[in-house]
C-alpha cells in the first residue's frame, strides 16, 4: 500500500457582506439666533430712533422752527423711519451688523448662508412693517418656524444666525429682559388702544355727568324749599313738573339700576354709571350744607 501524502489545505475565507460606505460629514453650520436675542437687538437698534424722533420734534417746536400740527408730526416721523430703514439696510448687508446685533452676537445672512445683498437687506428692512401689520405675528413666527425665521426673513430670503455662545446665566438674563420689555410694550399698547376712551365713550360719560348735575341742581332747589336735602328721586322729579321726561333722560344716559342718593339731610352725594361698555362711574356732591340742619 502506497503512502499518500497528507496535505492540509487552508479553508477559503467566507465572503463578507459589503460594508456600507461611510456617509460624508457635513457640518451643521452656525445655529439660528433665538427669538429673545433677536428681540433685544431690535429694541437696542430702534430705541435711539424712537427717542430721537420725539426729542427732536419737541426741540424744533419749542425753538419755533416747526409749528406743531398732526401733519408735521407725521412728516417728521416718516423722516426718522426712513433713516431707520437706511440704517438697517446698510448694516444688515455685506456681512455687517447693526449695533444691537453686534452686542447680541447675531448676524443677518442670506438663506443659503452667504452675505445678504443690499437689495435683499432693503426688502428685509421694509418687511419689518409687514411683520408689524400682522399684529406682530410676523415677528412671533420666529418662535415656531424652521430656522427661527420671521416673516420678513421669508420675504427677503434671509436668516439670522448666532455667532457667540453664551452660558446659562447670560441666556437667563436675555430671557428676563426680553419678556420684561415685551410686557411693558404690550401694556402701553393696551393703554393706548383698548383702555383708551373713545370719543363716543367720552360723550356718554359727559352725558351721564350732565344728568346727575341736573339732579344736583334739583337737590339745591328742594333744599331751599324744604330746608334739607332728600334721598328720594320722586321728590326731585316732582319739582320739574314732568316726571316722564326725567325718567326718559335717566334711561338714556345712565346705566339702569346704578343711580344712588346718599343724604343725611345736610349733605348729599349722587352716584351713577354711564351707559358705556366700561360702565364708568360718575359722582357729584353737595356744594353747601343745608342751613337748617344741625
Amino acid at each position: 500500500m502506497e503512502n499518500e501524502e497528507f496535505k492540509i489545505e487552508p479553508l477559503s475565507p467566507l465572503p463578507l457582506p459589503d460594508a456600507p460606505e461611510p456617509e460624508a460629514f457635513e457640518p451643521e453650520g452656525p445655529a439660528p439666533a433665538g427669538f429673545n436675542e433677536r428681540f433685544l437687538a431690535y429694541v437696542i437698534d430702534a430705541f435711539p430712533f424712537v427717542l430721537g424722533t420725539y426729542l427732536s420734534l419737541n426741540a424744533m417746536v419749542k425753538a419755533g422752527v416747526m409749528a406743531y400740527t398732526a401733519a408735521n408730526e407725521w412728516r417728521w416721523k416718516l423722516l426718522w423711519i426712513a433713516a431707520y430703514v437706511l440704517y438697517e439696510t446698510i448694516l444688515s448687508s455685506g456681512g455687517r451688523a447693526t449695533v444691537g446685533k453686534l452686542i447680541m452676537g447675531i448676524r443677518v445672512r442670506a438663506a443659503d448662508g452667504s452675505d445678504l445683498s443690499l437689495p435683499r437687506a432693503l426688502v428685509r428692512a421694509l418687511g419689518y412693517f409687514l411683520s408689524s401689520a400682522t399684529l406682530n405675528l410676523g415677528y412671533l413666527a420666529a418662535l415656531v418656524t424652521p430656522g427661527k425665521r420671521a416673516l420678513h426673513d421669508y420675504v427677503a430670503g434671509s436668516k439670522v444666525i448666532s455667532v457667540k455662545e453664551r452660558g446659562e446665566v447670560a441666556n437667563g438674563l436675555i430671557l428676563a429682559f426680553s419678556w420684561g420689555i415685551m410686557a411693558i410694550l404690550v401694556g402701553s399698547w393696551l393703554n393706548q388702544t383698548v383702555l383708551k376712551l373713545s370719543p363716543g365713550e367720552k360723550a356718554q360719560i359727559v352725558a351721564a355727568h350732565r344728568t346727575i348735575s341736573k339732579l344736583a341742581k334739583l337737590e339745591e332747589i328742594y333744599m331751599l324749599r324744604e330746608g334739607h336735602y332728600t334721598n328720594e328721586l320722586k321728590d326731585l322729579a316732582d319739582l320739574t313738573g314732568n316726571v316722564n321726561a326725567v325718567r326718559a333722560e335717566l334711561y338714556k344716559t345712565l346705566e339702569p339700576g346704578t343711580l344712588t342718593f346718599i343724604s343725611n339731610g345736610r349733605r348729599f352725594t349722587i352716584t351713577a354709571k354711564a351707559r358705556n361698555w366700561r360702565k364708568t362711574e360718575v359722582q357729584i356732591s353737595s356744594r353747601q350744607d343745608a342751613p337748617n340742619m344741625p
